[in-house]
């Protein structure tokens, strides 16, 4: 079969992308499929979504399903969302507007936004663009990052007035690498405001379209008519079952605010491989993907076996065997994302799974990738020990959660009024707004998007909500008479209104 027809065909079935433009089918494909075959068989996560780019040939596969409650068949455009991998793609479009002189990383947030709120302790006149992008500017901002990535209570005004809350990082000062959404997230509420262009319509325009990635995109409401993967999370019995809490629009923030298919990935790893190039098109010029892959901050740390010697603009950078490896992952509940890619050998890997205990999975797909793409003697004997280990945790995880379920099961409730006085909504001018409904004997909680029906805790007129699915956290109502007038969350205090 010449090129032409083995494209077509391949195009056809979904193997590759007529964006990319692979020199011939990857040697490994069959191989591959067992080894995907093997690693779904643990039930770790209900679907995967994987991309294989090298300068011989790609792959990509969608297997598994997007939802368990519908059985629907994930395919190479279902769309996953990627959580913290959206970071190296922010990064990304900044830094392609600081190579065309239409934005500068190295200004101050101070001169950038002379008119903005923040507290003369974080230093606002020195610290930069780069800086937050490198996770060294010193600045925590946790009622933006909270409102941004899970509850949704949050307006450009809102935001904007929130600056006021930044932190200086005590155990982190500018210059010293500690990772956090907040960050990314103060860059952009800057930009928005100073480019005149939401930071979703900043990736579309600098990176989506111009890539030809047609099932990517930082708005849920894009998608409305998508194939798009649905969270889950792990049962006391290690099954796969369906989470409540999903990405709107008003949740999807750019440090990590992005769904992607597998097709979209394998442009997004030839972009990165390519220097910038898509098939024929320059989307983004060589020196920008070089310039985000420049150490600004030094790691020194070690994330699932892999080590992180250094931060650039959105990537990790250390060692993998004899070879560099740049990376990123992303976790959320019912999420887990493996992006990343070796330059010097030009292979890249983007997996991403519908389950937040999936993490293990897509390192050990990984992994497989690049030690068979390497001549690794031993390739399958580590691909072995690490389904072994993704096993294992699954069913460390399950003991666990059962453990805590009985565990849970013990307790009284220690509420002293009727369910009826707790009812009410509850304001923190920080951290938003908490409503309680009394259903009967059931008190049900909602912050946002947001939501917990609550179960019995240990202090006098507490209770514990699980906000987000696997964390569970106590609520306590506070003040006398016949009703609480505020509440405590771990945050902080918010009053009856």
């Amino acid at each position: 079969m010449n090129r032409r027809a083995f494209l077509t065909a391949a195009a056809a079935t979904g193997l590759v992308s007529c964006a990319t433009a692979p020199r011939r089918d990857f040697a490994l494909a069959a191989d591959l499929d067992v080894a995907i075959a093997r690693a779904m068989a643990l039930n770790a996560a209900p679907g995967l979504a994987l991309a294989v780019y090298t300068r011989e040939g790609a792959f990509v596969r969608g297997v598994g399903v997007t939802d368990i409650g519908t059985g629907e068949r994930a395919s190479t455009a279902t769309a996953f969302y990627i959580a913290s991998s959206t970071k190296p793609l922010t990064a990304l479009a900044l830094a392609n507007l600081h190579h065309r002189r239409a934005f500068d990383l190295d200004a101050t947030l101070a001169a950038y936004a002379p008119t903005a709120p923040f507290p003369a302790a974080i230093q606002a006149d020195q610290t930069r663009f780069r800086d937050l992008l490198s996770h060294t500017g010193g600045v925590e901002n946790g009622p933006i990052g909270y409102r941004l990535a899970f509850t949704g209570q949050h307006d450009p005004e809102t935001l904007w007035r929130l600056l006021a809350y930044s932190e200086t990082n005590d155990e982190a000062p500018r210059g010293r690498f500690d990772y956090t959404n907040e960050g990314y997230n103060i860059a952009t509420v800057l930009t928005d405001r100073g480019l005149g262009l939401a930071w979703q319509d900043l990736l579309e325009r600098e990176i989506f379209a111009p890539a030809g990635m047609a099932r990517a995109s930082a708005r849920m409401s894009r998608a409305a008519d998508w194939s798009v993967a649905k969270p889950h999370t792990l049962t006391p019995e290690g099954a796969a079952q369906r989470a409540y809490l999903e990405k709107t629009d008003e949740t999807m923030q750019s440090a990590g605010g992005i769904i992607m298919s597998a097709e979209d990935a394998l442009r997004w790893l030839e972009l990165m491989v390519e220097r910038g190039r898509v098939g024929r098109r320059q989307v983004v010029a060589p020196e920008v993907i070089a310039a985000v892959q420049q150490p600004h901050a030094q790691v020194g740390s070690e994330f699932e076996g892999y080590v992180r010697e250094a931060y650039g603009l959105g990537w990790y950078l250390g060692p993998y065997r004899e070879d560099r490896l740049v990376h990123h992952f992303g976790g959320f509940a019912g999420f887990r994302a493996h992006v990343s890619f070796s330059p010097a050998r030009g292979v890249g890997v983007a997996a991403f799974v519908n389950s937040d205990q999936g993490g293990g999975l897509t390192d050990a797909i990984a992994n497989y990738i690049y030690d068979r793409t390497g001549g690794a003697d031993d390739a399958q004997q580590r691909f072995d020990e690490a389904l072994a280990n993704v096993a294992a945790r699954r069913d460390r995880m399950a003991a666990a959660i059962s453990t805590d379920r009985a565990n849970r099961a013990t307790r009284t409730w220690t509420l002293t009024r009727a369910r009826t006085a707790y009812a009410g909504a509850y304001e923190s001018e920080a951290w938003g707004r908490i409503e309680v409904a009394a259903q009967g004997e059931r008190l049900h909680l909602r912050q946002g998007a947001l939501q917990a029906v609550a179960e019995p805790f240990t202090q006098p007129d507490s209770v514990r909500v699980e906000f987000v699915p696997g964390r569970g956290e106590p609520i306590q109502f506070e003040g006398g008479g016949e009703r609480p007038d505020g509440l405590r969350t771990r945050f902080g205090q918010f009053q009856r209104v």
